[in-house]
């Protein structure tokens, strides 16, 4: 199958909904608000990958941020930190049905790549416990639970974990 990525837009959310209810418990579901917030906030950091007809396939949604302790499940922020020093990769989603045909890591090497660009040389995200394998895979390593951070992690179900890595070009 091919497909390309390309960066996020306000029409893709329907489908992004569809693919992010096909893979997640709906405890974990992030409302629409919280999408349309990502892409007002940083438009340049959000991708998907849609066939030549545009079926979305997956999405990868990053932003800036703090390296130090990871944003809160689904919050709507008024602004991005003004020191942000990580690129965050809140969440990456493939459709079920095609997942394994490399369609997730064409996205986070795409995104990565640009947030190299744009002058991160650090990235942070929350894996899922059933995540944590591709993550480590991609050269992030687990952080250190500290009672703030296991607050944190949480929300994001049993299992979380805290993950980063430098990033290099």
């Amino acid at each position: 199958m091919q497909y390309h990525i390309r960066p996020m837009k306000l029409a893709d959310l329907d489908a992004i909904f569809d693919i992010q209810a096909s893979v997640y418990h709906s405890d974990l579901l992030e409302s629409q608000a919280f999408y349309e917030n990502r892409l007002q906030l940083s438009a340049n950091t959000c991708w998907v990958a849609t066939t030549e007809k545009n079926q979305l396939l997956g999405y990868l949604i990053s932003y800036p941020w703090i390296r130090t302790f990871p944003p809160a499940l689904g919050e709507v922020l008024a602004t991005l930190p003004e020191h942000a020093d990580s690129w965050f990769v809140h969440d990456c989603a493939i459709s079920p049905s095609t997942q394994g045909l490399g369609v997730g890591k064409a996205l986070f090497i795409t995104a990565r790549n640009s947030a190299i660009e744009q002058g991160f040389r650090h990235s942070s995200l929350v894996s899922l416990a059933q995540a944590t394998h591709y993550w480590l895979n991609q050269g992030y390593i687990a952080v250190d639970n500290t009672p703030q951070l296991t607050e944190k992690l949480a929300a994001y179900g049993e299992g979380a974990c805290y993950m980063h890595q430098e990033m290099t070009v």
